[in-house]
């Protein structure tokens, strides 16, 4: 399975999401864009040709200039690698994309399961002692986000504030 974002919204209106990200991915100018709905109670995946992590921006100009153009979308998360559900291929890519960060930099990892046994710890003892920056659980640099989905997962090295959560930025605005 293939996707680069996973979105989130109430349970019941992933139909209704697929069609808001449909337009607003027609709007960003990624008429390509491919949403479809999952197993999982309000949650959609996709592939948009376009860089996921310049949508995140686009949807915070948006929800900032038309709030009301955003109605189901909770979270947008940007994927950069997909891999099978597996502890090792999981570290494998993990140890790949965390050579991203700069020496200095702090991190967290932030691990969502879905359909899945596998142990957040599992992942954690793992991926941990190949990893040498430093930890920042409260206000990192960068975030290694593991988003396991059934038999697939996701993963990406992202600056911090690249998650888009419509709940959160709505606040910001007030």
């Amino acid at each position: 399975m293939e996707f680069n974002f996973i979105a989130t919204t109430f349970r019941y209106r992933e139909d209704a999401l697929v069609d808001e990200l449909g337009e607003l991915f027609a709007e960003f100018g990624d008429l390509t864009a491919t949403i479809h709905t999952t197993s999982v109670d309000g949650l959609v995946m996709g592939i948009c040709m376009k860089n996921p992590v310049d949508f995140v921006f686009f949807l915070r100009e948006k929800l900032k200039d038309e709030p009301w153009e955003i109605r189901y979308l909770l979270r947008f998360v940007p994927i950069e690698q997909v891999v099978l559900t597996d502890v090792s291929e999981i570290k494998n890519v993990s140890i790949e994309l965390m050579k991203k960060i700069p020496a200095n930099d702090s991190f967290k990892i932030l691990i969502e399961k879905r359909h899945t046994n596998l142990k957040k710890n599992d992942i954690i003892n793992t991926i941990g002692p190949f990893i040498s920056s430093k930890v920042d659980l409260t206000n990192p640099d960068w975030i290694l986000l593991i988003e396991v989905v059934g038999r697939y997962t996701g993963l990406s090295m992202i600056k911090n504030g690249v998650l888009f959560s419509s709940m959160i930025e709505r606040r910001t605005f007030e």
